[in-house]
């Protein structure tokens, strides 16, 4: 099995050599990301009592996590070449491949190819097709990308209206619930000016089965999101603001999340219904050694079925610098999820400290080494009983308190 994925590791490797190769002389860029690092815990429960975290600390049936000191391991590395030219128009290809928690497990996530200056008086519009991580916007600190429709598409992006930046896309989502073909078509207007320092991003998703045919007449097969982004800048930092509203297939869709990844498109299973949800987050520079990186998120589900959810999360990681390259850093971090047929509601709060040596000053500072120590406690009082779609049932109430510390890194470029 190692040998077969380092084959295909290899593979891959090769054919990234020749596209390198032929954009040496033009523009090539490289970028990534990583963290990486273990978690050791007192709880003798978690990983079959090995001492080591395979999992993050969330309540549960909730979304994201606190990161500082609870994110599994992950990497990606890829490039951007430029492989024609003629005159101002040029197309370029991105590669981009991705690890899981094993080393050896390398997979190609991102390979699409853009043409720029096609049409003449929009020099930065670009046409685009293949498998992308198509304009995401996330919450960094609990790891979430609330608007995330990743997946193999094509489009037109940054056509200028004048007034902001149109883009369109068709996008073919894998994560339907039957395995049916989805379709995504993906409408926005991002840079709307509204001041110096402000402005804002809108969009709407339309999401559909391609065959409809359901013998169930109760059975979920479209649904569309409304989202509006409020970014805004300031002398101690900056600030974004998101609503969403979402229908039907997209009631509580599009976020990816440790715990809702695999919840993006809810077709295929009775799930009629809304939801509604905000993110607020952004960075507090207080002065030149104290910064504050902070998030609030709450979304109400409210389905037909009586399988929806609220979902509460609320936290902050103040940082102070000792030194140009040494800081520490505490996060607090409250969530909760209340099962709306009344099963009960599961919370967890945690409290993490880490001592950091990085490459400058800052809360956005990467490269990052870390040694850290978490605090946690939660209880579960309902669950789904294993299944993504299952009835939310009551538990009795389950407490747990942990001990957890470790080290890691996280660097991106």
């Amino acid at each position: 099995m190692k040998q077969k994925t380092l084959v295909r590791a290899l593979g891959l490797t090769l054919a990234l050599a020749p596209l390198a190769g032929m954009a040496a002389v033009e523009n090539i860029t490289y970028f990534g990301y990583a963290k990486w690092g273990n978690i050791y815990t007192d709880n003798d429960e978690h990983n079959d009592g090995k001492g080591e975290r395979n999992d993050v600390i969330r309540a549960g049936q909730g979304y994201g996590n606190y990161r500082l000191g609870n994110e599994l391991n992950w990497w990606e590395a890829g490039l951007k070449a430029d492989v024609w030219q003629q005159g101002d128009a040029y197309f370029d290809t991105t590669l981009y491949l991705g690890s899981g928690e094993s080393w050896g497990d390398v997979s190609l996530i991102q390979m699409w190819s853009a043409g720029h200056g096609l049409f003449e008086g929009q020099a930065d519009a670009t046409v685009w097709a293949g498998e992308r991580f198509y304009r995401r916007h996330e919450v960094h600190m609990i790891d979430i990308k609330y608007w995330d429709t990743s997946s193999t598409g094509i489009g037109i992006e940054n056509w200028d209206l004048g007034f902001a930046k149109g883009h369109i896309a068709w996008m073919a989502p894998n994560s339907s619930a039957d395995g049916r073909s989805l379709h995504n078509i993906d409408a926005r207007l991002s840079g709307i000016e509204l001041s110096d320092s402000a402005d804002l991003t809108v969009g709407l998703n339309y999401v559909f089965t391609q065959n409809s045919s359901y013998d169930e007449s109760d059975i979920t097969t479209s649904g569309a999101m409304l989202s509006a982004l409020y970014r805004q800048a300031w002398n101690y930092g900056s600030n974004t603001f998101a609503f969403q509203y979402g229908t039907d297939a997209l009631a509580g869709g599009l976020m990816s999340a440790e715990g809702g990844s695999n919840r993006k498109y809810n077709t295929g299973v009775e799930h009629d219904g809304y939801s509604w949800r905000i993110f607020n987050s952004g960075d507090l520079n207080v002065n030149e050694d104290f910064q504050v990186m902070y998030s609030i998120a709450y979304q109400d589900k409210n389905l037909d079925n009586n399988e929806g959810e609220k979902w509460f999360s609320v936290g902050a990681r103040p940082q102070y610098s000792w030194t140009e390259y040494m800081a520490t850093a505490l996060e607090v971090g409250y969530e909760s999820v209340e099962a709306q047929n009344g099963a009960g509601t599961n919370d967890m709060y945690k409290v993490t400290v880490a001592q950091m040596f990085q490459a400058g000053k800052g809360v956005w500072a990467r490269p990052s080494l870390r040694l850290f120590a978490t605090y946690s406690e939660k209880t579960d009082e309902w669950n789904r009983g294993g299944e993504v779609y299952g009835h939310a049932r009551s538990t009795g109430g389950q407490n747990v308190d942990e001990i957890t510390f470790g080290f890691n890194v996280e660097t991106w470029w």
